[in-house]
């Protein structure tokens, strides 16, 4: 049984529920002592920004989350190609260590390390 998990919000803008629900997944793994790490990935970068907005109705629970320090960024590539790498930068910043490569997120090096994905 996996013991640790990443969460991958790859939700676009019309995937509300799924956004949200990659956060509260990853919550709830983290109470039940499971190790964790939330990444936003492909049209999920989007949310990064959107999540930020004080007046967003899931900006509580985003802000709860980030809290725990389990949001690891947001992947560098995907946040240029969806025009938010300031948002993704100054919000969550950039995932792992292709961060500075511009590369997108070590999908791999989650599996070696013994990660359990969820993609949202």
């Amino acid at each position: 049984m996996a013991n640790k998990f990443v969460i991958i919000i790859q939700a676009g803008a019309q995937d509300a529920g799924k956004a949200l629900h990659g956060l509260l997944y990853g919550q709830e793994l983290h109470h039940a002592g499971y190790e964790v790490e939330i990444v936003f990935d492909g049209a999920g970068t989007t949310w990064v920004g959107e999540f930020e907005k004080t007046d967003h109705m899931f900006h509580p629970v985003f802000k709860d989350v980030m809290k725990l320090g389990i949001i690891k960024g947001g992947c560098q590539a995907c946040s240029g190609f969806f025009d938010v790498k300031e948002e993704v930068k100054n919000g969550v910043g950039f995932a792992g260590p292709e961060a500075e490569s511009g590369k997108h997120l070590d999908f791999a090096g989650y599996i070696k390390k013994g990660f359990q994905p969820i993609i949202l």
